[in-house]
């Protein structure tokens, strides 16, 4: 078993602001990562990875708030070609308030887990039975009369 990198006191969860890239084991992580580029150019693009204040950071407490933060994370992860490792190492800082409670009470349960088990939990917590009753039921209320409303805008 690995030593985990730069610890939380107390928490077990890695800090990711101080994570260490040149780590070895993330070394690999990141070059299995960058497979279809070339060795230079996947380091040009780690180097270009937002700063943890420009991800999106997710608190619980907002509506959609939930899909939100799927979708930046899922467009970080997907632009940027990053492992789950790194993403989910900085989860202790992106999750705040309610939603860092529940994280730090599912990390201790269930330890490390990938992105994807991630995003089932939130949205297994978050979108709830009432958050669809209200989604169906705009969807149903929503009326298009193409004398005053412009079909593109209102599809969006």
């Amino acid at each position: 078993m690995s030593t985990p990198l730069n610890q939380n006191e107390g928490t077990g969860i890695p800090n990711p602001q101080v994570l260490d890239i040149e780590n070895s084991q993330l070394k690999n992580e990141f070059s299995t990562s960058f497979h279809n580029l070339e060795p230079s150019m996947g380091q040009a693009l780690l180097k270009e990875v937002p700063k943890l204040k420009e991800w999106p950071h997710f608190s619980g407490e907002g509506e959609y708030d939930h899909m939100e933060f799927i979708r930046g994370i899922d467009m970080i992860k997907e632009d940027f070609e990053l492992p789950d490792r790194l993403v989910t190492a900085r989860f202790n800082t992106l999750f705040t308030k309610s939603a860092h409670r529940w994280y730090i009470k599912l990390r201790q349960a269930h330890g490390h887990q990938s992105w994807t088990w991630w995003k089932t939990q939130i949205i297994n917590k978050w979108a709830n039975d009432y958050l669809r009753f209200k989604v169906e039921t705009a969807f149903e209320s929503a009326k298009f009369n193409a004398d005053k409303d412009k079909a593109l805008p209102w599809f969006f």
